[in-house]
């Protein structure tokens, strides 16, 4: 084997780009999944917030608490995330609660895990 064989590493470099574009491509994905998630659950944080301050400006109603959280939610998501998302409001003695459960997919099931939340809300009548 002569002496410039041996010393031949051309195609090293070519491995390594390929290795380090993966590790970004990655490193872009779990942010870019992280930061979705972030979203949504600040999108239906505030969106029970709304339907509990809504509901105590209409004496405690249920259904204006539903309706603005479901309004709410429909503007702010789409697709999957909208789906994941389950409110519920209920009033126990003038006090409103607003509770979420929300299921966010992971944008690579095989390697990250889905995200399972519970929000909750509530706003009681201040006395006249």
């Amino acid at each position: 084997m002569s002496a410039d064989r041996s010393r031949n590493t051309s195609g090293f470099v070519t491995v390594q780009y390929v290795f380090a574009t993966a590790a970004a491509l990655f490193a872009v994905v779990l942010l870019t999944n992280s930061l979705i998630n972030m979203y949504v659950r600040a999108a239906v944080r505030d969106s029970i917030d709304d339907g509990v301050r809504a509901a105590i400006a209409h004496g405690a109603d249920v259904n204006v608490c539903q309706q603005r959280v479901d309004g709410a939610v429909a503007g702010l998501l789409h697709g999957a995330y909208r789906r994941g998302v389950r409110a519920q409001c209920s009033v126990v003695n003038g006090v409103v609660h607003a509770d979420a459960q929300l299921h966010l997919p992971s944008f690579l099931p095989s390697l990250l895990p889905s995200w399972s939340l519970q929000l909750h809300a509530v706003a009681r009548q201040e006395p006249l």
